[in-house]
C-alpha cells in the first residue's frame, strides 16, 4: 500500500494554510530566532508562507528553496506582498543549491503526521552541515514521536458494516481488509480513546542529529501496559515538537485539532485487555529513496499476534 502526498499541486498546500495551530506557531518561533538584518534559508518552502514570516520579521534575505512547481506560485504570493526585494525564491533541489554564504537561521516544516515519516528530515540536515552559521538557528529544534494502543470507533462502524452480509452478500474479505489499512489525518482520536499511556518513539534534535543516523531506519521497541479494561483495534502515532525553547508544536489527542491529525494503524481486529494487560509493540520506518519510507509494525497481546505489511508514505 502507497500513499501519496501531492506537494507540488496547491490542494496539498491549502490544508497547511488553513492550519492556524501550525502557522502561528511556526511564525512565533520565526520572530524568536530572526533578527534584523539576517539571512534565512527556507527549505521546501512551498507557497512561501515561512518566507513571507521571516522577512516580515525582519530578515535582510531570505533563499526560499522549492523543487516542485508550487515554486511559481510564491514567486506570484512573495510578489503581491511586496516582498520581492527581501526573499529570493530558488526552484530546486536543496542539494544543487548554491548561496553566497551561510544563513542565520535555517527552517523547514518537514514534519510529517509522526513526525520524520515523510523522509524529509535528511535533506535539512544535509543543508545544516553545508550553509548554518556556527551558533545558528534550525527550526524546528526538536521533535518527538509518541505512540498508544487506541480504539478508531469509525474503522470499527466500517468493519462491522462489510461483516454484516450487506444486501445478504459476504463480503468479509473487504471488512478484514479495512481492518488493516493504515490512515492518516484521523483529528478523531481523542485522548479518552487510548487504552493505554502513551510511549515515546524516538526523539529528534535537529541540531546535533548527525545526517547518517537520520538516513537509518527509526526503530521502536514499547511494552504497553492497559491502564484499564478497554478495548482497541489501532495504534495512534503524533509528534511533538519544540519549535524553539518557548514554541511547543503537537498534533496528540489532547492537543487542539491540526491538518495532521493522528496517524493511525490497524492491528487487524478489536482485542478486548483487562486492566494490567501487556502489550508489545514494535514499530520500523525505514527510508525507502527520496522522500519516501515504508512504516512496518507488529504487536503481541494475551496471545494474539498481528505483522503488518509494509504502507509506503511518498511526497511528490
Amino acid at each position: 500500500m502507497t500513499i501519496e502526498l501531492n506537494y507540488s499541486r496547491l490542494a496539498g498546500h491549502e490544508p497547511m494554510l488553513r492550519d492556524s495551530i501550525r502557522c502561528k506557531a511556526f511564525r512565533q518561533a520565526i520572530v524568536n530566532a530572526v533578527t534584523p538584518g539576517c539571512t534565512v534559508l527556507d527549505i521546501g518552502a512551498g507557497t512561501g508562507i515561512l518566507s513571507i514570516f521571516a522577512a516580515q520579521a525582519g530578515a535582510g534575505v531570505v533563499y526560499a528553496v522549492e523543487r516542485t512547481g508550487i515554486a511559481e506560485l510564491a514567486k506570484y504570493i512573495i510578489q503581491q506582498n511586496k516582498l520581492e526585494d527581501k526573499i529570493q525564491v530558488l526552484h530546486d533541489d536543496i542539494e544543487n543549491i548554491e548561496l553566497p554564504g551561510k544563513v542565520d537561521v535555517i527552517v523547514s516544516e518537514w514534519l510529517g503526521g509522526y513526525g520524520v515519516d515523510e523522509n524529509l528530515l535528511p535533506v535539512v540536515l544535509l543543508a545544516r552541515d553545508r550553509w548554518l552559521k556556527p551558533g545558528g538557528k534550525m527550526i524546528p529544534e526538536t521533535v518527538s514521536a509518541w505512540m498508544a494502543p487506541a480504539q478508531d470507533a469509525y474503522l470499527q462502524q466500517d468493519v462491522d458494516f462489510w461483516q454484516s452480509e450487506p444486501y445478504g452478500i459476504n463480503l468479509d474479505v473487504i471488512g478484514e481488509n479495512s481492518a488493516r489499512q493504515a490512515d492518516w489525518c484521523c483529528n478523531h482520536i481523542k485522548q479518552e480513546h487510548l487504552a493505554c499511556a502513551p510511549k515515546l518513539m524516538w526523539h529528534v534534535d535537529s541540531n546535533i542529529l548527525p545526517l547518517a543516523d537520520a538516513s537509518k531506519p527509526f526503530e521502536a521497541n514499547m511494552e504497553f501496559v492497559a491502564e484499564r479494561d478497554s478495548q482497541f483495534n489501532v495504534l495512534a502515532a503524533w509528534f511533538s515538537s519544540e519549535l524553539d525553547s518557548r514554541t511547543i508544536l503537537a498534533n496528540g489527542p489532547a492537543d487542539p485539532d491540526t491538518h495532521w491529525g493522528r496517524s493511525i494503524f490497524p492491528i487487524g481486529k478489536t482485542v478486548s485487555v483487562k486492566r494490567g494487560t501487556r502489550i508489545n509493540v514494535h514499530f520500523i520506518l525505514a527510508p525507502d529513496g527520496k522522500n519516501q519510507s515504508v512504516a512496518k509494525w507488529s504487536l503481541e497481546v494475551d496471545g494474539y499476534s498481528f505483522s503488518s505489511e509494509g504502507i509506503t508514505l511518498a511526497t511528490v
